[in-house]
């Protein structure tokens, strides 16, 4: 009988971290785009910046992927938001100056609509889309960003998606309130432009800025 219960008790125990362990990783879908629960819970304030007392990029183009269909299942841009990537394509360079680095999260099978968003940008400057970093590993591209002397000084785009969009603007340091939080589910025009002193670790200068197409 001892036995029996101790064996009822391991397996008892087994189900239940099993169970924990299904309520964190099950994923939610909201409008086609997916998070754990974890992270679908996680704001900007759950994250400090990121020191970097040497300095780092001079600027940093913050903005989420273009207009996607109301399909779930596509992973793609609409018609609208290949549109928006064609402007971006000589807006970003106009409007802010020729990046240096265009980066956009990794192709998943939910989505592929951020490194779409900035493929014509990248195009027409004959530079490379950087796709390594995964959406949930916003923290490690950000860490890279001001580890990495190749950014010192530099002018970079990042393309995400829109859930992270606010944690990644407070670890690049920009304060509360610069930024919405969460950022809105039919915002597709909005860009954030954080401005460096790229000689100290001091805070970014943040504007809000509107695509006027």
């Amino acid at each position: 009988m001892k036995c029996v219960s101790a064996l009822y008790r391991r397996f008892a125990a087994a189900a239940l971290i099993a169970a924990g362990v299904a309520s964190v990783t099950v994923l939610l879908e909201t409008n086609g785009e997916w998070a754990s629960t974890a992270s679908a819970r996680e704001r900007a304030s759950d994250y400090a910046p990121i020191q970097h007392f040497m300095g780092g990029p001079k600027r940093i183009i913050l903005m989420r992927h273009a207009d996607k269909t109301d399909d779930p299942e596509d992973e793609d841009l609409s018609d609208a938001g290949h549109a928006r990537a064609e402007h971006l394509a000589t807006y970003i360079p106009q409007t802010f100056g020729k990046p240096d680095f265009i980066i956009a999260t990794s192709h998943s099978k939910h989505s592929d609509r951020p490194r779409e968003t900035v493929q014509p940008l990248a195009d027409a400057l004959g530079m490379h889309v950087q796709h390594e970093f995964e959406d949930r590993d916003f923290p490690d591209l950000i860490q890279e960003i001001f580890d990495d002397p190749d950014y010192k000084g530099k002018t970079i785009v990042i393309c995400w998606h829109h859930g992270n969009l606010p944690a990644i603007a407070a670890l690049l340091g920009a304060p509360a309130g610069s930024y919405p939080d969460p950022w809105p589910e039919d915002a597709f025009n909005l860009v954030l432009d954080l401005q460096y002193d790229p000689n100290s670790g001091s805070a970014p200068a943040v504007n809000r800025v509107m695509e006027p197409f």
